[in-house]
């Protein structure tokens, strides 16, 4: 297992500058860098590789050849396959992608290609363009050598540098730091990647025919495969590594923490408790029920029990011990976290109901509200000391997917959008069950937690 181990990590390392040329190839192809997100996920293999301490240069060089390799392929996709790859079902789509590329080489003309390299929508088109209008490929090398040359530093190296931080500063307010740049930096993703799936956007007309049913529910779909994905990935990482020097890192950073970080997570982590749970769930499927919605109470109720079943299934087949105050303090394993995925599928699932009907827009902002609690829960879990970072990353996971499930049954079944005064009531009677569970708990778990 060492050897395996071992080779895994060698093998993540030199993988790094292999994704690094990957994703600049693919930023840079013609067309398909218009789909792919190579800008935010070359920027977070960045940050990798200078919290790892990798070769900066060879970090340049992967980014700056695969660049290169990929605006020349583009070229050469225009020169000599244009009328072919404008015959595509895709392109007839979207004939403003060649347009506006035609517009802005007519305009710059050779500048077109150093300029297009750092505008998002052109830098996958201009190359293009530039083959289909026979542009000398001497003249269109050099443009493209320079631009490469200009690109790769601009776009790589201040994430590489906030990465070298990561590792370099190890005061404990900078955990917080990045704890709450990578809150943002989720958000932001989120609402960029929600936003994308709305009708009339690119990637939803891109997608949109592999999906089926509703058109709203491309997003649930794309949700709960990512969310499955995330989990399956957890679990495999708990099996081949354990906890990994970087995990216990981060628990050793969280845990012991100040006193009014401890005081704020024995309160958020209430949310997870039992009684909250099946006192909320309850509220939730009653208030349903009385508004003619009995077949989304019995949903929810499932999908409640079922997360409750999948942790504890999880846990025995994994059986992985919890760090020792966790040990002290509960009997059960420790992967996943149950009060991260629990609550995480009640709030969440709270946050459907709310949303459901809502324009995309609002939606998404429902969404974001929620996340901080739902968050909150799962970090309060580590700086408790009674569980791994890994395993409210996995518990996470499992909620938000069985409350993507709700989601899915609302959409499936077409429920017209929930009354105004059930929304009124649930968030009133959320309030007051969160205040009073607090005012009756909280200092009970002070001192269970602080024992």
């Amino acid at each position: 297992m060492d050897d395996l181990i071992s080779w895994l990590n060698s093998y993540a390392t030199q993988s790094i500058f292999i994704a690094t040329a990957l994703l600049a190839l693919l930023e840079s192809l013609a067309f398909v860098g218009i789909l792919v997100p190579g800008v935010a996920i070359l920027a977070t293999i960045s940050w990798l590789a200078g919290q790892q301490a990798l070769s900066l240069p060879l970090l340049l060089l992967s980014g700056f050849l695969g660049a290169v390799a990929g605006d020349w392929i583009s070229y050469i996709l225009g020169r000599y396959a244009s009328h072919w790859i404008a015959s595509l079902k895709i392109m007839q789509r979207h004939p403003n992608w060649i347009a506006e590329g035609e517009r802005f080489f007519a305009r710059y003309g050779g500048l077109s290609i150093f300029l297009g390299r750092f505008i998002g929508p052109i830098r996958a088109v201009i190359p293009f363009i530039a083959g289909s209008c026979a542009m000398p490929p001497t003249r269109f090398l050099v443009f493209n050598l320079l631009s490469a040359a200009f690109w790769a530093p601009v776009y790589l190296i201040p994430a590489y540098w906030l990465g070298q931080q990561a590792e370099e500063l190890k005061m404990g307010w900078n955990i917080w730091l990045q704890l709450v740049a990578l809150v943002v930096f989720i958000g932001v993703l989120f609402h960029a990647i929600h936003r994308q799936l709305t009708p009339g956007k690119h990637v939803y007309r891109w997608l949109h025919p592999f999906a089926t049913g509703a058109e709203d529910l491309l997003r649930t779909y794309v949700f709960i495969i990512l969310t499955a994905l995330l989990m399956i990935l957890c679990i495999t990482l708990r099996q081949l590594t354990g906890v990994s020097t970087l995990e216990l890192e981060l628990y050793n950073q969280l845990h012991p923490s100040p006193e009014y970080l401890r005081a704020y997570a024995v309160f958020a982590t209430l949310l997870g408790d039992g009684i909250y749970l099946i006192v909320g769930s309850l509220l939730t499927a009653i208030l349903l029920t009385v508004h003619t919605q009995t077949r989304t109470a019995v949903t929810f109720l499932l999908l409640m029990l079922g997360v409750s079943l999948l942790n504890v299934a999880i846990k025995h087949s994994l059986g992985w011990p919890r760090p020792e105050l966790g040990q002290l303090l509960y009997d059960s394993d420790s992967f996943p976290s149950g009060h991260a995925s629990s609550a995480a599928t009640l709030l969440a699932s709270w946050a459907v109901l709310f949303a459901h009907g809502c324009s995309a827009t609002l939606k998404r902002r429902i969404y974001l509200a929620f996340m901080l609690p739902i968050v909150s829960v799962a970090l309060s879990r580590v700086i408790l000391g009674v569980h791994w970072p890994l395993d409210v990353i996995a518990g996470l996971a499992e909620g938000l997917l069985f409350a993507a499930i709700l989601r899915w049954h609302l959409g499936r079944s077409e429920q017209a959008p929930l009354p105004t005064v059930f929304q009124r009531w649930l968030g009133m009677g959320v309030l007051l069950l969160t205040l009073g569970y607090a005012v009756l708990k909280g200092t009970a778990a002070l001192s269970f937690y602080t024992q």
